[in-house]
């Protein structure tokens, strides 16, 4: 009893308190700012431009290949590969975007297979402007001096092609060195168009061999195309030139591997799958030993190697006569094949285009391959190959 009195006595007491002094009771201990420290408050913070800032980028910093794959789109048949990124294939190369300034420079790994001292030349493309880089032996190569700093637009493909002779110069970039930091990777284009050939999609015959010059890189640059490019200069279906023994090394062999200089394991098996495959061969065929039989058994090989690689509905459409006649016998055996197979409803089409062998060694020049490019665009708007706007008159 006396107890709950005195409970009732404290109770009043606290009530008359609160009244004069303005004090209140809570579940929670009161906390105190000190006249040092800030209050707390809920309202959320204001961003400001200098809490947002990104630190200054380390000058000449060295970013290898792949610790920063995200950033890098790759150009052509290329892949990265062991401590690098392969840029052995014609017009093979990288593509990305940088904000900085000051030199752009690349680290290079060259191997010269079976003692080849062939050199390999990569075009840099800075901002719009081309710089040549004549690759002779592994090390550190200037793409550009002196950039202004902004956001830089870089492009490194390759000019020369993968062999010579039949024997593989191999090249990985494996590294940049830069002031600045990475942009986001360049966004793909709508379509990729795969193309396999010999010396002709090598650019064999024109200026400096350059593969950056040829029919299959016009079309991919005027119609907007990303494009893997297959080419081996001497190269046949069934029969090769003597430089890779005959039939030993056809393209029936090579196709299905993602670099046979470099391995006989390793596949290809493409990231992005061809829309259209363009195939430009049968030069190499003709007058150099291949039989009908063997020629059109391989042809089939070669046609199940490409929807292995891009799928089994791609459609492959086949250039005809740009170095040889369309009637030599070796293209007459490939429209036999084609007609057996189903023709273009079974998705396998021919284009036939003027010969032309008024470029360096017989090959077709400069002005066979645009206009084998602009046939190319009709064609595949005719056929409908790829959904593609009109052109313009």
């Amino acid at each position: 009893m006396r107890a709950c009195r005195l409970w009732s006595l404290l109770l009043v007491l606290c009530m008359v308190l609160t009244v004069f002094a303005g004090c209140s009771v809570t579940d929670e201990p009161e906390t105190t700012a000190s006249a040092t420290e800030p209050a707390v408050t809920t309202e959320p913070a204001v961003t400001t431009d200098a809490t947002t800032e990104l630190p200054a980028p380390v000058p000449n910093a060295y970013y290898s290949m792949l610790d920063n794959k995200q950033y890098i789109k790759p150009l052509g048949r290329s892949r990265f590969y062991k401590n690098g990124f392969v840029v052995d294939w014609s017009a093979s190369g990288i593509e990305f975007e940088y904000e900085g300034s000051g030199n752009l420079t690349i680290e290079v790994d060259k191997d010269n297979q079976n003692g080849s001292d062939h050199n390999a030349v990569l075009i840099a493309e800075v901002d719009g402007k081309n710089y040549t880089l004549t690759v002779e032996e592994s090390g550190s190569f200037r793409v550009a001096s002196d950039l202004p700093e902004g956001t830089h637009h870089v492009l490194i493909r390759r000019r020369t092609m993968v062999e010579y002779n039949a024997v593989g110069i191999l090249v990985s970039i494996k590294g940049i060195r830069m002031t600045g930091r990475f942009l986001p990777k360049p966004a793909n284009k709508k379509y990729m168009v795969a193309f396999i050939g010999d010396s002709i999609t090598c650019g064999v015959g024109l200026t400096n061999s350059d593969g950056l010059a040829t029919y299959a890189f016009d079309l991919c640059t005027r119609e907007g195309f990303d494009y893997d490019i297959c080419s081996v200069s001497g190269i046949g279906v069934s029969h090769s030139t003597s430089k890779h023994k005959g039939t030993a090394n056809t393209m029936t062999k090579y196709y299905p591997y993602f670099n046979y200089y470099r391995s006989t394991t390793l596949r290809y098996l493409p990231e992005r799958k061809a829309d259209l495959v363009i195939v430009n061969l049968n030069t190499n065929d003709h007058n150099t030993g291949a039989t009908e039989a063997q020629y059109k058994q391989d042809l089939k090989t070669l046609i199940s190697e490409i929807r292995d690689a891009h799928g089994a509905n791609v459609k492959i459409l086949w250039v005809v006569g740009m170095m040889i006649s369309p009637t030599s016998a070796v293209n007459n055996w490939l429209n036999s094949v084609f007609t057996e197979l189903g023709g273009e409803s079974a998705g396998l089409y021919k284009i036939t285009v003027e010969t032309n062998t008024a470029g360096g060694s017989g090959h077709p020049n400069q002005a066979s391959h645009l206009a084998v490019s602009e046939a190319l665009s009709a064609y595949i708007r005719a056929k409908h190959l790829l959904a593609l706007p009109a052109l313009e008159n």
